[in-house]
């Protein structure tokens, strides 16, 4: 019956048209129908139904997921119209691969196959069923030249490629290059069309004008579904032959972690719409509220984020950004809680194993176990997986800070600097961990004063680590005894526990251990 209906779609003319989309459904309803389930995942498909190389990225190259949001749509509209009527309807539900089928005389889908399975494959299907949606998609579509000079077209094409090329690095979103849109031949003035065929849901655009030596580039962030402009900003830059190219990764860096970082646009926007529908469990939706929750560390929102992740996790065992995301917050309760909860940190550190064994580019997965690592005693392979953590996008703001940070508290000052630094370049507003990395550096240093006035931006977080390095700093600054109220001796029972844990550089933990001790508390 299923090969009957498969047969029925591929001669469906909008499908029979497109050899990419009948070898796609071919392939994902073949190895549906023979129980392997497990072969269909982005890679096998990319590679053995749509042709494309042996070193083939889902990570870089969002085709994949771009024409399975075609074949979804495609498929709706047959079961609308021509199908409406056929025996079994074959659907790719969104947030998966695997095809269902549908026996309409008996009105029952299957998730696994029509024909007979051991319930040992069935249980093998179910757990390989992904259920995480897919990232938002961001198509870059082509800069205008408004200039009357078209001597620099070159160099509008070039902000467009490169900023396809920094966004697919990015881990909270699938990119599109306006490359790949010009093989559809879409209208890219009809977005309605772009959210239909190609399922994207935002695009970025921009116009560039050449005045002598200035150039002025505007660019605006589209969300598709409604037209709505979520971002614009003006650029100007003096412009020299000289420094063409160095203009042009200027201004690509300013767009990059404003738009797509993990506190960027993008990630607010659909944190917004996620707290707006009410809609059953979505694991893009925990992964969201890491984000959202890492943007001010907001104490009641520890627990909630948490849960949903564990229950993420629990959904969907081999997403790695959701291992990731939880190994941190797991890691992140070990470095601030009074007492030493050494589970903790091995729940942090498996997870963040497992995370790295799903998806080795997965840039969040390396933070997470570097940390781990870091934080266990394996300062050796920390530092291994630090350096290629950076180099898996080395513009994404928020991990940089974080890196930098671990290598600040592993005593590696100048590799820390050097990052902290780069967070400082790539983004107005600084990042927390980048805040606390400038503090500790400075605290090293001996400049207790810069390091206070670092430890005073991190604004209302505080964290039991935090409070003891300040009256550290005041010990330091005043050679003296300073006054502590009741209420924060409470937060500062195992002295030496709290600040060993996360301050790794025995130089360090001394000088902060003697700021105590000059400040009059009793180091234990």
């Amino acid at each position: 019956m299923v090969g009957k209906e498969l047969h029925l779609l591929l001669n469906y003319e909008e499908i029979k048209n497109s050899p990419l989309l009948s070898r796609f459904l071919e392939f994902v309803v073949e190895k549906k129908l023979s129980g392997r389930d497990e072969e269909i995942k982005e890679y096998t498909i990319g590679v053995k139904a749509l042709g494309k190389p042996k070193d083939f990225n889902p990570q870089l190259d969002a085709s994949v997921r771009i024409h399975a949001g075609r074949l979804r749509k495609i498929l709706q509209d047959y079961y609308s119209g021509p199908g409406r009527d056929d025996t079994v309807h074959i659907d790719i539900p969104k947030g998966t691969y695997i095809p269902v089928f549908e026996n309409r005389l008996t009105n029952t889908r299957h998730k696994t196959v029509v024909t007979s399975n051991t319930p040992e494959q069935d249980e093998k299907t179910k757990a390989a069923i992904p259920q995480q949606g897919p990232k938002p998609i961001l198509a870059v579509l082509p800069f205008h030249n408004l200039s009357s000079d078209n001597s620099k077209d070159f160099f509008v094409k070039g902000i467009g490629e490169q900023l396809s090329t920094d966004f697919a690095r990015f881990q909270n979103i699938s990119v599109i290059s306006y490359y790949s849109i010009d093989k559809y031949e879409i209208d890219l003035h009809d977005l309605q069309q772009m959210k239909k065929l190609l399922n994207i849901d935002y695009a970025l655009t921009g116009s560039v004008r050449f005045i002598n030596d200035l150039i002025r580039l505007n660019v605006q962030l589209i969300k598709v579904g409604n037209g709505q402009i979520i971002f614009a900003d003006t650029y100007t830059k003096q412009l020299t032959v000289e420094n063409i190219f160095e203009v042009q990764e200027e201004i690509t860096t300013e767009i990059l972690d404003v738009v797509a970082g993990d506190h960027g646009v993008i990630v607010n926007d659909q944190i917004r719409s996620a707290a707006r529908v009410d809609q059953n469990f979505d694991v893009k939706e925990a992964v969201f509220s890491y984000f959202d929750y890492t943007s001010e560390f907001e104490n009641e929102k520890y627990s909630t984020t948490i849960t949903v992740l564990e229950k993420a996790v629990a959904v969907d065992p081999h997403n790695a950004l959701a291992l990731s995301l939880l190994a941190s917050m797991y890691m992140y309760g070990y470095c601030t809680k009074k007492e030493n909860d050494e589970a903790l940190l091995e729940r942090s550190l498996d997870l963040s194993i497992t995370a790295v064994h799903s998806d080795p580019n997965c840039q969040h997965a390396l933070q997470a176990m570097a940390w781990a690592l870091q934080l266990s005693g394996k300062k050796e392979k920390s530092l291994e997986l630090i350096e290629r953590c950076i180099r898996l996008n080395p513009k994404a703001t928020s991990v940089i800070a974080l890196m930098a940070l671990a290598y600040v508290c592993q005593g590696e000052y100048a590799e820390g600097l050097r990052w902290l630094n780069e967070t400082k370049h790539l983004s107005p507003t600084v990042p927390g961990a980048a805040k606390f990395g400038y503090c500790l550096y400075y605290f090293n240093k001996g400049d207790y004063e810069e390091s206070l006035r670092w430890l005073d931006r991190l604004g209302p977080v505080q964290t039991a680590l935090f409070l003891l390095i300040r009256i550290s700093l005041n010990g330091q600054i005043h050679k003296s005894k300073i006054p502590v109220s009741p209420g924060e001796f409470e937060k500062i029972n195992n002295i030496q526990s709290i600040v060993g844990r996360m301050v790794l550089d025995p130089a360090l933990r001394s000088k902060i251990l003697e700021g105590l001790s000059l400040a009059g508390l009793t180091v234990k």
